[in-house]
């Protein structure tokens, strides 16, 4: 499945664009199928009815009624609706709130100090926030509310749901791999070390090399990696390369045995171990699950 770019281009002149999605399985009216793809808007979906898989980035999860994602600017995203929805005789339909927010109305939160929880929280989207509870109800009721208002009420609108996500409890993060966290949180020589190692995926990678980067002996370097990363340097590259593995099979249709290498594998069998360890399923049988079946004509 590969990565489709793009932009919501008619939100050129608006700041928020609300889709009311009534479909025999899900797609986007910008593409013809379902496309993993991204854009620079944020976006905020609401399932009301269907099921399958959601990929946030390289994070596989299901999805039924009631689920409510918010997503940041570029990050990677597909809904996958259950391979019954896609069959001829099919009766199910899929139902869908989603809005997108233009990310040049976002210059004003961090402009503004009174907006600084929504600016904070624009800044972990790129985690990917699944919204609950009554938050989920109260924004999915906002949101049917303003897809007909124009100008001040629906400003109004917009500035009250990012509020409603910026300061509820009632929120949980898609990713939380350390290892796909931002570099800010690896601060002074650890950030040396974690940019060769994300470099260098394909190569071999010894503690010598990254003791070396940090300069301190391979076994200081063993105990301030730990105590900051909260594990040891080798869960760390074997987490980070399997990470990108699931970015692979995700994102490009390269075969597993290139995958392997890009990942730093010499070995297939040896990767296809490792990865089941991590995920609980091959490679093979991971890309096999993000499948979409084909439609006729």
């Amino acid at each position: 499945m590969r990565l489709l770019k793009t932009e919501i281009t008619p939100l050129s002149n608006e700041l928020m664009r609300i889709d009311l999605r009534d479909q025999p399985f899900f797609w986007s009216p910008f593409h013809t199928q379902p496309t993993f793809h991204a854009h620079p808007e944020l976006e905020l979906t609401l399932i009301e009815e269907g099921f399958g898989k959601r990929v946030i980035g390289n994070k596989v999860e299901p999805f039924e009624a009631g689920d409510m994602v918010f997503v940041g600017s570029n990050v990677s995203h597909v809904w996958l609706s259950d391979p019954v929805f896609y069959k001829q005789d099919s009766a199910l339909q899929s139902k869908a709130i989603v809005a997108y927010f233009n990310p040049q109305f976002l210059q004003l939160f961090h402009a503004v100090k009174e907006f600084h929880d929504i600016h904070e929280m624009i800044q972990q989207s790129s985690r990917g926030i699944r919204i609950f509870g009554e938050t989920r109800n109260t924004i999915a009721k906002m949101l049917k509310q303003i897809s007909t208002k124009q100008g001040f009420e629906k400003v109004e609108g917009l500035l009250k749901i990012m509020n409603l996500i910026a300061t509820t409890t009632e929120r949980s993060y898609i990713i939380n791999d350390e290892t796909e966290q931002h570099d800010e949180l690896y601060p002074d020589r650890l950030i040396d070390v974690i940019k060769y190692t994300k470099d260098h995926l394909h190569e071999p990678i010894t503690l010598h090399q990254v003791a070396g980067i940090a300069c301190m002996t391979e076994q200081s370097f063993c105990r301030f990696f730990k105590k900051r990363v909260k594990k040891s340097f080798s869960q760390f590259l074997s987490d980070l390369r399997i990470s990108h593995a699931r970015e692979l099979l995700v994102q490009t249709d390269r075969s597993i045995k290139d995958i392997a290498g890009l990942c730093g594998y010499n070995s297939i069998s040896h990767f296809c171990r490792i990865f089941k360890e991590h995920t609980g399923k091959s490679p093979l049988q991971y890309k096999s699950g993000l499948s979409v079946p084909l439609l006729a004509g």
